[in-house]
């Protein structure tokens, strides 16, 4: 019962940073959501997209530690300012981290995998998706 009521609260904690609500089901705990983008043309229009974001993550037995991914879709212009707030954020990456970029749909997308506590991931990811708006 303790266990699964620490499952709870890192549930809601992640799902606090990052603004939307976590469901666990084949034994991952996983957030799915779109993040709104508008940008003014040089010509006057209105131009907006809408940009997926995907976390997940699966606890693991050492020390409240899980395998955290993140899948963010990010515009030319908001890599370089993402990756700079991730590196400089005040939760350093864990020893096991890494992450892949390629191009889809005309944008970056950007997958993030690391082995730490699952609040320490989603508040890394959060503050750094926060400097985009």
């Amino acid at each position: 019962m303790v266990e699964t009521d620490l499952l709870v609260k890192t549930s809601e904690k992640v799902s606090g940073f990052l603004g939307g609500e976590m469901e666990f089901y084949n034994g991952l705990w996983h957030l799915e959501k779109r993040r709104e983008v508008k940008a003014l043309t040089s010509s006057g229009l209105c131009v907006s997209w809408s940009l997926d974001l995907s976390v997940t993550y699966e606890m693991t037995i050492e020390n409240h530690k899980a395998i955290n991914q993140a899948e963010v879709f990010l515009l030319p212009e908001e890599l370089p300012v993402f990756i700079g707030e991730l590196i400089k954020h005040q939760i350093f990456f864990p020893t096991n981290y890494s992450q892949q970029l390629s191009t889809e749909r005309g944008m970056y997308c950007l997958r993030i995998t690391s082995h730490e506590s699952p609040e320490h991931f989603a508040e890394r990811l959060s503050d750094s998706l926060r400097t985009l708006e």
